[in-house]
């Protein structure tokens, strides 16, 4: 069976998991799911946050024994990218869900100001000094929630939180040896109003997978569509 490492976009954090992980793990999979830095236990300022900091922060849930599949959504596919490139040999998937896939050389911060039909660009404050990006609320249920119910946007509602800046800022480094030498598919998410398609198809015309996968849910499948994103990913898994 696989061994997931599920990574969270931004604003969120592990809780966004909660419908799909145990149904991976039902299906006899293994899971882990972390908080990235700056959330849950792993609070720390944003200025000090990089996307390295990240990178080693997460390698140390890799798994020795078996070879990980990353499951990726939204901002921190760049996450998922850095984390190929320094850990090939660890990794044995990629799986990019409505999801920042982007060339190397090139930051998420570029992207994000190219999707021009993103419904979140104006409702996106930041902060050049504390070096972090914030969502405001009135966006949150149009732009990230709205096939999900009322239980699941109040639930986001009250954890949401300050993204730290310095990763969407940071130039990827990539290479065709270790990052390129990793098998990427791509969940498309027909609905999503954050993450546009058009950006998505970008992703994946700039950078190439081996499968492409659709579900018609908003930026937020894991809350909205948890069974079939649960059974997309292991049937990608299973190829």
């Amino acid at each position: 069976m696989t061994h997931f490492l599920l990574i969270h976009g931004s604003w969120h954090g592990a809780w966004c998991w909660y419908k799909v992980a145990p149904r991976l793990e039902e299906m006899g999979h293994s899971v882990v799911v972390p908080n990235l830095l700056g959330r849950g236990a792993n609070k720390r300022l944003s200025q000090f946050i990089s996307l390295r900091a990240m990178v080693r922060d997460i390698g140390t849930r890799l798994r020795q024994d078996q070879k990980t599949t990353i499951v990726v959504h939204s901002r921190y596919g760049i996450l998922a990218a850095a984390i190929s490139e320094m850990f090939p040999e660890q990794i044995e998937r990629v799986v990019y869900l409505a999801s920042y896939m982007i060339p190397n050389q090139k930051r998420a911060a570029s992207y994000f100001r190219a999707d021009t039909g993103s419904v979140l660009t104006p409702y996106v404050t930041v902060s050049q000094t504390g070096l972090w990006d914030e969502l405001h609320p009135d966006i949150y249920r149009e732009g990230l929630y709205h096939d999900c119910s009322d239980e699941d946007v109040m639930l986001a509602s009250n954890l949401l939180c300050r993204e730290p800046l310095r990763p969407a800022l940071a130039k990827l480094n990539l290479s065709d040896e270790r990052y390129g030498s990793i098998p990427r598919a791509y969940i498309r998410l027909t609905e999503d109003r954050a993450v546009t398609l058009q950006l998505q198809d970008k992703c994946i015309d700039e950078v190439g997978v081996d499968r492409v996968e659709n579900i018609k849910s908003s930026h937020s499948a894991y809350f909205s569509k948890p069974v079939e994103l649960s059974e997309k990913i292991q049937s990608i898994c299973r190829t």
